[in-house]
């Protein structure tokens, strides 16, 4: 197995790996990891993101938008490099 293989492994399974990530921050985490919230006491354009995400991935989209609603956003963005990174690989890997 090459380089290029083992990247395109790596990129495929990096949805599983946020959705775990997410999940595990969202269940297990109890204290606020926000540099900036923690520093000024206000909350910075990126919080709730992570509970955004979990609560998408659980298919609550209201309650999604309710933590963060940049989720209409920067999920479908997510998605897309997502899909372009592997789409760039694999023809890398076809034109070797």
């Amino acid at each position: 197995m090459n380089k290029i293989n083992i990247k395109i492994i790596f990129i495929v399974l990096l949805p599983i790996l946020f959705y775990a990530a997410v999940k595990f921050a969202v269940e297990n985490v109890k204290v606020n990891l926000c540099l900036f919230r923690i520093i000024t006491g206000k909350e910075c354009i990126g919080c709730g993101i992570t509970r955004a995400f979990y609560e998408l991935f659980n298919l609550n989209f209201e309650k999604a938008c309710e933590y963060n609603s940049r989720i209409i956003i920067v999920a479908p963005l997510m998605f897309l490099v997502w899909i372009k990174m592997l789409i760039e690989n694999i023809k890398i890997e076809k034109g070797s």
